[in-house]
């Protein structure tokens, strides 16, 4: 596999980690509002069994299907970026996870940052495509 796209998915699954635990904790504060204080084991059954928590099983299941494949080196493919794009664009999955991101970004400012850190992780990684390998001449 490709040792720049490895280095960026590492640094993006770091960031994506992030974003998660933000998510996590905006969504047990709001749990937290309706049904009291919640032990860590209380809240962690409640996040893993709770219908009110499904929407984060996109990104859940994403993080873990990238880190098995960076784990058992599985050849990573470029699609991983496109993959983690798609799920954090709003509107663009549309699904119950991509209309409660987009609430939460926008009322959140911790939600911003720790998407912008995913953007930016996202950003660095180029992808060197064949008119780029030819040098200027090509252009």
């Amino acid at each position: 596999m490709n040792a720049r796209l490895r280095t960026a998915l590492g640094e993006v699954r770091l960031r994506l980690l992030d974003l998660h635990k933000a998510l996590v904790e905006a969504a047990r504060r709001e749990y937290e509002r309706v049904h009291g204080r919640q032990s860590e084991p209380a809240f962690l059954e409640v996040l893993v069994k709770d219908r009110d928590f499904a929407w984060l099983g996109a990104l859940t299941a994403l993080i873990a299907r990238l880190d098995e494949a960076l784990e058992e080196g599985d050849p990573l493919q470029e699609d991983w970026i496109e993959q983690v794009r798609r799920l954090l664009t709003p509107g663009m999955a549309g699904g119950d996870f991509n209309r409660k991101y987009e609430q939460l970004t926008q009322q959140l400012p911790e939600i911003v940052v720790a998407h912008g850190e995913v953007v930016r992780a996202l950003r660095a990684y180029r992808p060197v495509t064949s008119l780029q390998s030819c040098g200027p001449a090509a252009a």
